[in-house]
C-alpha cells in the first residue's frame, strides 16, 4: 500500500513538473512588479541576468497557476526577502 502511495505522488509530481506549475529549485526571490506583465502574483524567482544587467529571466505564475520563464525589464525585478 505504502510503495501504491508512493508511486501515486511521484506520478503526480513529475506531472505538475512537466506540466509547468512547479517553479525551479535554483535562483533569487524577487518580486515582479506589473509593468512586467499581469501575474497571479509578483512573487518570482530570478534566473538569469544578461551581460548588461538590463534583462532579467524570471520564473513567475500566472493567473492560471502555470511557471513561466521569460525576460522582462530588470527595472521592473525588485528583491524580496523570504520565500
Amino acid at each position: 500500500m505504502r510503495s501504491h502511495r508512493a508511486l501515486l505522488a511521484a506520478a503526480l509530481l513529475s506531472t505538475l513538473a512537466a506540466g509547468g506549475c512547479l517553479l525551479p529549485n535554483g535562483g533569487t526571490p524577487v518580486f515582479v512588479d506589473s509593468r512586467a506583465g499581469a501575474f497571479w502574483s509578483g512573487k518570482g524567482l530570478l534566473i538569469e541576468t544578461s551581460p548588461d544587467q538590463k534583462s532579467c529571466k524570471v520564473a513567475i505564475r500566472d493567473t492560471a497557476l502555470f511557471v513561466h520563464r521569460k525576460w522582462v525589464d530588470c527595472t521592473s525585478v525588485h528583491p524580496r526577502r523570504g520565500r
